[in-house]
């Protein structure tokens, strides 16, 4: 069957996406992964392939792929732009985002892993202690001379008078 553009983006039916994904014509497939109602099978399919180019990284983004897709990107290691799409989709687990994080890299994806809202913030302040963002805090920095605060505070009950 020939399909159109327009009909790979907003089609509802999932055997119209399925065939145009047996068809294996590029352009139609980067415009059916993108659609909102592509099924999660679909998008798997595509992410398996272990290739980086635009379909891969529609599948990666689309809300609809699987977790289980996502974990076999990330867990891959590449620093490229599926993988980023991967880190950042909302169906990534805490778990496989703190894995991101624990390899220590300072790269687009430990970046997107960090931004994603079900990253843990423990996860995020290791790592951005790894890499140099942030340093470890001195505690002995924060010890305030409990006379100095008296004494202040005396002056000020002075300077009321």
């Amino acid at each position: 069957m020939n399909y159109t553009l327009e009909i790979a983006w907003s089609t509802k039916d999932p055997q119209i996406l399925t065939e145009i994904l047996k068809e294996g014509n590029d352009n139609l497939l980067s415009f059916a992964v993108e659609n909102p109602n592509c099924p999660p099978e679909i998008l798997e399919e595509v992410l398996k392939r272990g290739e980086d180019n635009n379909i891969s990284w529609y599948s990666a983004h689309n809300p609809n792929c699987p977790t289980e897709a996502l974990v076999e990107v990330l867990k891959r290691g590449n620093n490229d732009w599926v993988s980023l799409c991967a880190a950042k989709n909302p169906n990534c687990t805490p778990e496989i985002l703190t894995e991101v994080l624990r390899r220590g890299n300072d790269d687009g994806v430990s970046c997107g892993a960090a931004e994603n809202p079900n990253c843990p913030l423990e996860a995020k302040i290791k790592w951005m202690q790894v890499i140099g963002k942030i340093a470890k805090e001195d505690p002995t920095k924060h010890i305030i001379e409990y006379e100095k605060i008296k004494e202040d505070n005396f002056q000020d009950l002075k300077d009321l008078l």
